[in-house]
């Protein structure tokens, strides 16, 4: 079996075994979701903080450095902590072969990301989209895998409830901040209401 983490998987029966590992969160509450971001203003407001700053001054959310017209954009990744203690995280393998969206379960603190890295740390569960979603069951979870030149890469999941379809994918904001485009190393959230890109294609096989 090849390494959970890496996004790029080989075999068919590789894809189908992400897809069932994938599909283990169907039936979980979602009770918490943060997103670790680039600290982008760790030096005017926090200057000798050091390690994972958790966001909690009204000055900064009111400003969120992840809030676009129409999907959140955000550098490293999204944490769900389920009501059964279980961490699921989205995040992006960096450009090469195993290019992708990873999606598994464990914490991107101490894993995608160092445990001490300077990154910023937003509860966004009751302060964005997702405040629609926190303590409904998860319906299904799909990791939309498609062809490669030597197997199958990942770029995006979906997170189906009985409200709609949240996705999550390989995507940033353009310019001003209205526009989603295709990126490699950070992750994208769109709710249910607002389209997913024309660019974004399901699955080929």
């Amino acid at each position: 079996m090849s390494d959970p983490m890496v996004s790029f998987v080989r075999t068919a029966a590789e894809r189908h075994a992400r897809e069932e590992r994938a599909r283990q969160m169907a039936g979980a509450v979602v009770r918490t979701v943060r997103y670790v971001d680039i600290d982008y203003f760790r030096h005017e407001v926090a200057a000798e903080y050091e390690g994972p700053r958790r966001i909690v001054d009204e000055a900064e959310w009111a400003r969120p450095t992840w809030r676009c017209d129409g999907f959140d954009s955000i550098d490293y990744g999204v944490e769900l902590e389920c009501a059964d203690g279980r961490v699921f995280s989205v995040t992006w393998q960096s450009p090469s072969w195993t290019e992708g969206l990873v999606f598994w379960e464990q914490p991107l603190l101490g894993n995608a990301v160092r445990p001490e890295a300077d990154v910023a740390v937003w509860d966004v569960t009751a302060r964005s989209g997702w405040a629609d979603f926190a303590g409904r069951s998860v319906l299904d979870v799909q990791v939309h895998y498609e062809p490669d030149d030597d197997g199958f890469w990942c770029r995006w999941a979906t997170l189906r409830y009985d409200r709609g379809d949240v996705n999550l994918l390989l995507g940033e904001s353009h310019r001003s901040g209205s526009e989603l485009q295709p990126s490699a190393d950070n992750v994208a959230v769109v709710f249910p209401s607002s389209p997913l890109p024309a660019w974004l294609t399901v699955d080929g096989t």
